[in-house]
């Protein structure tokens, strides 16, 4: 049991039904296709001389609470890596119903905070970007440790993020992890090519993958494009949807570069399941069954992890707050109202 989650802050009572208020079809759903971008207040933190952009949704109804009468904070972590973060507004509007005071950002080298990016290689791209959660957790929580929530990528992200600053986490929600150990990502980029591929009425060959995959040539934005469009609907289970989804987003909202390098990076430095084994905090998965890393990612995490809630979604691929949205909403609520004992 987590030393923070009694001590820390007290759960409303509310929380801890399962029968959740009806406003959810509309509260998510709504949320993510209003409009590309943030629609929140920026906010800035400085890390290093650089200004850095940030959004914060208070925590709004009845809401648990602090000891000192403030309402906890959540950080919210995008996939990619390299990709923006805007897109978690449904998920960051869901935790402050939930009772959190949460945060988004943009990592350093795309979207809102695109400058500064430039030559950031190998691992001090991770470490700046570690530092960087740092600097957004201390301007919104102050001193005090915070829920940590990180997508796909963001899941690395997160742990990256709390074997630097243990002390700083009190729990960690996982959406459609990535296995630290990597082991679903050798067959991932082949399943994205054919069941876009498929999607599309197209024959697939293994000869024009990489360039089907990549696309746009030496041109950044073309590339960025080229995997908007392309790939990004082959991770929703309505290909169609998913293609609605990426009219919403353009060239800056995704990195060709920092995606490759983040993973060059990790790659030389993984998070290992023996360091996560010694953290004293919960650690929830919410995933959808039909993701394209599953169940390979969840079986590697329960064999290696005494995992708190799982929460396992139907009809969803790798976006469950669009494809699902209800059904996100209800087990996000459930996973925040389960004191995480351990067990899953």
């Amino acid at each position: 049991m987590s030393r923070w989650l009694f001590a820390e802050c007290r759960p409303a009572g509310w929380l801890r039904s399962v029968a959740l208020a009806g406003w959810l079809g509309a509260g998510l759903a709504l949320t993510g296709l209003a409009q590309a971008g943030f629609t929140t207040p920026v906010q800035t933190v400085t890390l290093d001389e650089r200004s850095l952009s940030y959004h914060v949704v208070e925590a709004s109804g009845e809401r648990s609470r602090c000891d000192d009468g403030a309402p906890p904070v959540a950080i919210v972590l995008a996939g990619g890596p390299g990709f923006s973060s805007w897109n978690l507004e449904p998920v960051q509007h869901r935790l402050a119903e939930l009772g959190y005071r949460t945060a988004i950002m943009d990592m350093i080298g795309v979207g809102e905070n695109a400058a500064g990016g430039t030559g950031l290689v190998g691992q001090p791209l991770l470490d700046t970007w570690v530092a960087q959660v740092e600097a957004l957790r201390r301007a919104v929580a102050d001193e005090r440790p915070v829920v940590l929530l990180g997508h796909s990528w963001g899941a690395l992200m997160a742990l990256l993020y709390t074997r630097a600053h243990p002390d700083a986490v009190r729990r960690l929600v996982l959406f459609n992890p990535v296995d630290p150990e990597r082991l679903a990502m050798r067959d991932v980029a082949e399943q994205i090519d054919r069941r876009r591929a498929r999607a599309l009425g197209q024959a697939w060959d293994d000869e024009s993958a990489w360039e089907q995959r990549m696309g746009g040539g030496e041109d950044a934005a073309a590339t960025a494009r080229h995997q908007i469009e392309r790939s990004l609907p082959s991770y929703f289970l309505d290909y169609e949807q998913g293609q609605r989804y990426a009219e919403q987003f353009d060239a800056s909202d995704f990195s060709a570069q920092l995606n490759i390098e983040g993973w060059r990076a990790y790659r030389e430095n993984p998070v290992d399941y023996a360091t996560i084994r010694e953290w004293d905090m919960p650690i929830d998965v919410v995933a959808c069954r039909q993701d394209l890393l599953m169940p390979v990612n969840l079986e590697a995490l329960r064999a290696n992890l005494s995992l708190g809630q799982v929460e396992l979604l139907d009809r969803c691929v790798h976006f469950p707050w669009e494809e699902v949205p209800r059904a996100f909403g209800e087990a996000l609520g459930r996973v925040l109202a389960h004191p995480g004992n351990g067990s899953d």
